[in-house]
């Protein structure tokens, strides 16, 4: 997925390099500014926003937006791709030679917080009344470091399940089960029926963030976690979490109902692969209908949440990007003018290529009139963000390394996880 592409192993090297004072400290770091905004409209400035090459055909229109109702504020658009741009801002943020805004992944938002690259935004909050209890709670959480606020969130997301609707009705079902129990079966159906030459389901096994991304869906669909509630313990040595990564394996190795490419593939491996109909089903999010539509124009592909297992509550992992601002930025009032735009209902729904991270948006007419998006968008409500800590990406690959191990059959799906619970713990 385009959101989890982006993290190589920046926090590693953020704390080998000593741009982080301290990954796991209590100190949130960012630098903190703001008042109440007078007079906003007469402000005068030139601001840059750094943002994702997705919304190039986007924000050029949202400016204009913008220069309508702050005429004085001149904003130049800078466009990145996905690859290295994480590491991109954060040699730029903690350098103080970043854009004024950042366009970024929520996942980032704690590491750049403690390498105090960004605004703390808790005084423009509160100095402005500013509403924060309209946005989802997976997406205020997911920018909040010990307590403060340092971002304002536009868009949310969370992985839902895409099915082949042919296939599932040529094996004999009319729509996708709701455990993780009844899909396997039909996953071997599907298998059997084309003699292996279709696999019931892609999941990735071969790209770090992909692959713990999936992985820690289906541990929070089976009731587990990762890191206890106050991110002081690992977690991935539950019962719950070890359910969830047996699954994982087994898939693969026990019911071979996933393509032997797996070690290999990432995410748009098995986007591709369902769109040639060469598997029955995978998880994504709503970014990937456009890029599956592409593919085959003719499939007739339906959206789905994702499984749980008997007896646990349905939980996803909530996703999303916001903007943040530069503790270097000169023009800071003009700077949270922008962000609060950006975040403003209406206007966060044209930005966000998936879903808007506002509740009052969750009926917009441009989810409600597409059959694909009404599930992915009803299962933003049950999403939580991942841990908000400077570790997290280090947390990910060492789960991703452990659950490859167990993939290659050289241990078990348990000890992989016991395993991943050790060296977390030593990071924590």
């Amino acid at each position: 997925m385009k959101v989890k592409k982006v993290l190589s192993m920046m926090l590693a090297g953020a704390c080998v390099l000593g741009m982080l004072s301290g990954c796991g400290n209590k100190d949130d770091g960012g630098q903190q500014a703001g008042g109440t905004v007078e007079n906003p409209e007469e402000i005068s400035a030139e601001l840059t926003l750094w943002d994702a090459s997705w919304n190039e055909n986007i924000t050029p229109g949202l400016i204009e937006k913008f220069n309508e109702k702050y005429p004085n504020i001149k904003v130049n658009v800078e466009f990145f791709p996905s690859d290295g741009m994480s590491d991109k801002y954060l040699t730029a943020l903690t350098s103080g030679n970043s854009a004024d805004l950042l366009s970024v992944n929520n996942e980032w938002v704690s590491t750049f917080a403690v390498a105090k690259g960004i605004l703390n935004l808790d005084e423009y909050i509160k100095a402005n009344d500013y509403d924060m209890s309209d946005f989802y709670d997976g997406a205020r959480e997911g920018v909040t470091v010990n307590g403060s606020v340092y971002a304002l969130p536009y868009r949310a997301e969370t992985h839902g399940m895409f099915y082949n609707v042919d296939l599932f009705k040529d094996a004999g079902y009319k729509e996708l089960p709701d455990t993780w129990e009844e899909f396997v079966p039909i996953a071997q159906e599907i298998t059997k029926r084309s003699n292996g030459e279709i696999k019931g389901i892609a999941i990735p096994g071969g790209e770090w963030g992909n692959t713990s991304y999936q992985l820690t869906n289906m541990i929070l669909c089976s009731g587990g976690s990762i890191l206890n509630e106050d991110h002081t313990e690992c977690m991935l040595d539950s019962e719950e979490a070890i359910r969830a990564a047996q699954l994982f394996v087994d898939l693969y190795r026990k019911y071979n109902v996933v393509p032997e490419s797996i070690m290999e593939n990432d995410n748009a491996a098995g986007r591709t692969l369902f769109g040639e109909g060469k598997v029955a089903a995978f998880m994504s999010g709503a970014y990937d209908i456009s890029a599956i539509q592409g593919i085959d124009p003719d499939l007739n592909m339906g959206t789905g949440l994702v499984p749980v297992f008997e007896g646990a509550e349905r939980n996803t992992i909530f996703a999303g990007w916001s903007t943040v601002i530069s503790a270097k930025t000169k023009n800071p009032d003009a700077a949270w003018l922008l962000a609060e735009f950006l975040a403003s209902p209406e206007i966060s729904v044209e930005y966000s290529t998936t879903f808007s991270a506002r509740k009052s948006m969750a009926d917009a007419e441009k989810y409600a009139n597409d059959p694909l998006l009404i599930n992915l968008s009803e299962a933003i409500q049950y999403g939580e963000p991942l841990p908000v800590i400077p570790q997290l990406s280090q947390i990910r690959q060492i789960m991703y390394e452990q659950i490859q191990l167990a993939l290659s059959g050289e241990i078990t799906a348990e000890e992989a996880m016991i395993e991943a619970t050790a060296q977390i713990n030593e990071i924590l």
